[in-house]
């Protein structure tokens, strides 16, 4: 420890040998400041992290210049996903002393890591957009579509976990909410609001299943007034109910059983002898009705030859003028060429202009491809759409977004199909553009579309919510 007027090293002594200076209440203010790193250290060892913040920030009230303090916290704050907090503690810390600081280090790891950068820059745009979701009254949904790519692109940021944990439990699915609160516990382990919410879920399942319990007992101990007699007893822990037989109406019930037993010979002798003899002048009708075909089959099959004849080449005819119009017309063959060498040059000088280059590859129809197609040219084409695919989705899934906030569903529609035919394994673009076709009331599309959700993510948030849509329209 040394001296903070003149930098000497002290002594143990409560004043400064080499100038006087008092510092017993100096050395107090870093025992204090040591203490408390030391208890912040203890506490992220066994990942209690919020309470290692406190412990730490505690620290450097009492000294800021606590250079192994700042860079622990720092530490916490980047396990916590917090990467902007813990640049800021790791910067300070590099400030204070620039040399022989391993904050340099954890800065210089972080921003080499362009990745790591975008995918942090993206998760805090989608966690703020998916608090402002949470304000809106029908903003649930596209909250936890965003705070699911939240935690895709940051793994460790616990108050994604939060907020997605008590976004279910508004929308009353507690067993949603504890996986991800959870997975929270698991990064910060005495988290306070983690816990709460924790406990509030789980009073939730617990008044939910008390809710059952009680139905059932009231369905055992019900009214039985006006059903048959029954005798109730307890036999080792079980609840039992037995019927009391009773010899009353015997004779009453003999002659029923006679009049039912009629009943039904009857009914067989309707429904199994009668339809029998119908079958078999059916029977008879069709030999009847079959002979006179074949007659009319044989006066007809020498037209139907000259027919087939003129079909052929009619059929030939059409094939060759299609072939010609497709390698001639705007739309055609050579058309599709040029604008595929368009895009891979426009891609391969400049690999960021994808929008330009998916401009090109949707102006391309796959389907007036033929058997005489390039192999070589349909490989080019999959491998742009493929390099490109996931940008250009994310990009309309973007624009899809905000028409959708905006309740323009009709250019929603147009964007999130774009996103699907570049990307068509993105959960988020084919539950929103089923949403869409929902609320535009087009049932048939909204209905292959939530089934290709549950195909595709079964056992997922987006099957289960898709499942109750599926259900609303067969009810």
């Amino acid at each position: 420890m040394r001296c903070y007027r003149c930098g000497a090293e002290l002594s143990e002594h409560s004043f400064c040998t080499n100038c006087g200076t008092d510092v017993a209440l100096y050395k107090k203010i870093i025992r204090t400041s040591n203490t408390l790193y030391n208890e912040g250290l203890e506490k992220a060892k066994v990942r209690d992290l919020s309470g290692a913040v406190i412990s730490l920030r505690q620290s450097l009230k009492f000294n800021k210049n606590n250079i192994k303090a700042r860079n622990l916290l720092g530490l916490v704050y980047y396990e916590m996903g917090e990467v902007v907090a813990a640049l800021s503690e790791w910067v300070i810390s590099t400030n204070l002393r620039n040399k022989k600081n391993v904050a340099a280090d954890y800065i210089e790891r972080v921003q080499s890591n362009a990745t790591l950068t975008g995918n942090l820059n993206q998760s805090i745009k989608k966690y703020n957009q998916a608090y402002q979701y949470c304000l809106q009254p029908d903003g649930k949904d596209l909250a936890v579509v965003q705070l699911k790519r939240v935690i895709s692109l940051n793994p460790k940021l616990v108050r994604a976990y939060q907020m997605l944990g008590l976004v279910y439990v508004c929308t009353n699915r507690p067993e949603a909410a504890l996986t991800y609160l959870n997975k929270a516990r698991e990064i910060d382990v005495n988290s306070t609001m983690t816990l709460r919410y924790i406990k509030e879920a789980e009073n939730m399942i617990a008044a939910a299943n008390q809710g059952k319990k009680t139905s059932l007992k009231d369905k055992i101990t019900g009214d039985n007034n006006n059903g048959p007699q029954v005798k109730k007893y307890v036999d080792d822990n079980e609840y039992v109910i037995q019927p009391i037989r009773t010899t009353e109406r015997r004779g009453s019930g003999t002659i029923l059983n006679i009049i039912i037993g009629i009943a039904v010979g009857f009914l067989i002798a309707f429904f199994l002898v009668l339809p029998a003899r119908i079958q078999h002048a059916q029977a008879a009708a069709q030999e009847e009705i079959k002979g006179f075909g074949t007659e009319l089959d044989a006066k007809n099959l020498a037209i139907n030859e000259l027919e087939k004849k003129n079909s052929e080449q009619e059929d030939k005819i059409r094939a060759l003028t299609e072939n010609l119009n497709a390698y001639a017309g705007t739309e055609g063959t050579l058309a599709s060429m040029e604008n595929l060498l368009k895009a891979a040059a426009i891609y391969l000088n400049n690999p960021e202009s994808y929008l330009e280059v998916a401009d090109y590859i949707t102006s391309i129809d796959e389907t007036s491809w033929t058997d005489d197609t390039s192999e070589n040219y349909k490989n080019l084409y999959y491998a742009l759409k493929a390099a490109i695919g996931v940008p250009v989705c994310d990009s309309y899934y973007m624009e899809g977004e905000k028409a959708y906030s905006g309740k323009q569903y009709d250019d929603a529609i147009a964007y999130f199909e774009a996103a699907v035919f570049f990307d068509s394994t993105d959960a988020d673009a084919i539950y929103m553009l089923a949403n869409c076709y929902r609320l535009t009331e087009k049932e048939s599309q909204a209905k292959d579309a939530y089934n290709k959700v549950v195909e595709l993510f079964p056992n997922t948030w987006y099957s289960s919510n898709a499942e109750k849509y599926l259900r609303e329209y067969s009810d």
